[in-house]
């Protein structure tokens, strides 16, 4: 089940439990690949000192956090994994 934008239009704790057991699907010229959604984080924006975006903080590098609901936030972590 593809799950729309409203299902990221909630409150963030909500989303991050929910997305749990997921599976993400990505389709490559017919070749499918899929991982299943194992942990999530939740963080509130600008007034959580956790979040990149704490403190109204906008760099190309966060400018998809600013972005409606749904859109992925993809950065690099200890210069070697991709987290999403």
């Amino acid at each position: 089940m593809k799950l729309d934008r409203g299902f990221y239009s909630r409150d963030t704790r909500t989303v991050a439990r929910e997305l749990l057991g997921k599976i993400l699907v990505h389709d490559v010229d017919g070749m499918l690949f899929k991982g299943k959604i194992v942990e999530t984080e939740a963080y509130l924006g600008i007034d959580d000192k956790a979040a990149h975006s704490y403190g109204g903080r906008r760099t190309k590098r966060v400018e998809s956090m600013y972005a409606r609901p749904g859109t992925a936030y993809v950065y690099i972590i200890y210069g070697m994994y991709n987290c999403l």
